[in-house]
């Protein structure tokens, strides 16, 4: 049945885009799809009809969705059945509000994801976010370098006409430049053609950093935008901008209207006056070592750090939750591990000189958030990160000043998620 739905999914995607030939944007990678998409979105919807993939619809039977102009996959044969008519109907009937501009996220969860979502989803754009030493989905790979071959498929699935945006500073990413496409660069390095000069996150408040391009120094700031991250979210959606011919000037005002997706490095007020940094959505090494980094750097009376497990790394595993533990000693105050891994974690943090009444370890989320409530006081910044299997959302709903908002506010809030 799922071959079934993927064929019709595949076909119809290919007659709708036939018909209404809207621009597309293409993003892949192994950390930042999901913000990077909804950071073009948020910069440029303003401009254009343009629609985006929802949350992390990115795999053989999500991605197609947005084309269908669907926000969320069928939970049963009934509703896939709507949806395809659906489809059908927008081949049928011109849909006289189609999308001009669509922006896809397209995973590469394990071999040959690209090479399928490639055979008939073409970018007009296609932006390779990060790949990283040990990425996400790693263990379904024999290294980083397979990893990045299979990132690298979106460029051959990009029109010949089209544009190829890459991260200068990811050494797998850089390599992918070739003559047989139009490319864009962004990084720090000075050989990026879109280099980010400087960035800085002070406080909850957001970011500031320039952007050189072309000769030309731009100064941007970025509400509610906490971490390095984000200096590579801005540069790439810069690099879509000016690729899609929008005057930097312009890209550059746009940029303010980038705000961080659920999940995803949010600033949410917490209990007894505090902040929270909520990282819940997912986490990988490279993620994880940002978030703890951005926690050193933001103003705060104490430095919490919540780390749960960083799944779908296989071998690499315990290695790099060691890293992680022993980062966190220069970057917390108090820094509290959960999971399977946590012990590692945990281990990690005391070798490197914590105080054993500064470090705990817990294998559920659930159980860590009564010592963490006893831990805050007013001023306090607290950084949550975790996988999905984890559910470190948990805590964040459980230390959030307007829990009432969580809906809003919160990853994976639906029946589904709370029932699970």
């Amino acid at each position: 049945m799922k071959k079934i739905l993927e064929f019709l999914l595949k076909i119809i995607t290919i007659l709708i885009i036939r018909k209404y030939h809207p621009l597309i944007i293409g993003v892949t990678g192994s950390v930042g799809k999901t913000s990077t998409k909804e950071a073009i979105y948020s910069a440029f919807s303003d401009r254009k009809n343009i629609r985006k993939s929802s949350g992390n619809l990115n795999t053989e039977v999500g991605a197609p969705l947005v084309f269908f102009k669907e926000k969320k996959p069928g939970k049963n044969i009934f509703e896939w059945f709507l949806i395809i008519i659906k489809g059908i109907f927008l081949v049928i009937k011109k849909d006289k509000d189609y999308p001009e501009m669509i922006i896809s996220e397209m995973a590469a969860d394990k071999p040959g994801d690209l090479d399928y979502l490639g055979s008939f989803i073409k970018p007009n754009i296609s932006i390779i976010t990060a790949v990283g030493e040990v990425p996400v989905h790693v263990e379904f790979y024999k290294s980083a370098k397979e990893v990045a071959e299979e990132k690298r498929k979106i460029i051959d699935a990009t029109s010949k006409k089209g544009v190829v945006v890459l991260n200068n500073d990811d050494p797998y990413v850089s390599k992918m430049k070739s003559d047989k496409r139009n490319f864009i660069s962004f990084g720090y390095s000075k050989e990026a053609d879109v280099v980010i000069k400087e960035f800085e996150t002070k406080s909850i408040k957001g970011s500031s950093g320039v952007i050189s391009y072309k000769g030309q120094d731009l100064p941007f700031f970025l509400p509610f935008c906490i971490g390095d991250s984000f200096a590579y979210i801005a540069a790439s959606v810069f690099s879509v901008g000016v690729s899609l011919g929008i005057n930097p000037n312009n890209v550059i005002k746009s940029l303010k209207k980038i705000r961080p997706a659920r999940g995803r490095m949010c600033p949410i007020k917490g209990l007894k006056n505090t902040f929270l940094i909520d990282g819940s959505y997912n986490a990988s090494p490279l993620s994880t070592k940002s978030a703890l980094l951005t926690l050193k750097k933001v103003e705060g009376k104490k430095k919490i750090a919540v780390i749960g497990d960083m799944l779908e790394l296989g071998k690499y595993s315990a290695n790099e939750h060691r890293k992680i533990g022993k980062l966190a000693v220069d970057c917390c105050d108090y820094l509290f591990a959960v999971g399977g891994s946590s012990s590692i974690v945990e281990k990690s943090a005391l070798s490197e000189g914590m105080k054993r009444d500064k470090v705990f370890s817990f294998l559920k989320s659930g159980d860590a958030v009564e010592e963490i409530e006893k831990t805050i006081s007013s001023g306090d910044v607290v950084l949550i990160k975790g996988s999905q299997g984890v559910r470190t959302e948990k805590i964040v709903y459980a230390l959030m000043r307007d829990p009432e908002k969580a809906e809003e506010k919160l990853v994976r809030q639906d029946a589904y998620w709370k029932n699970k």
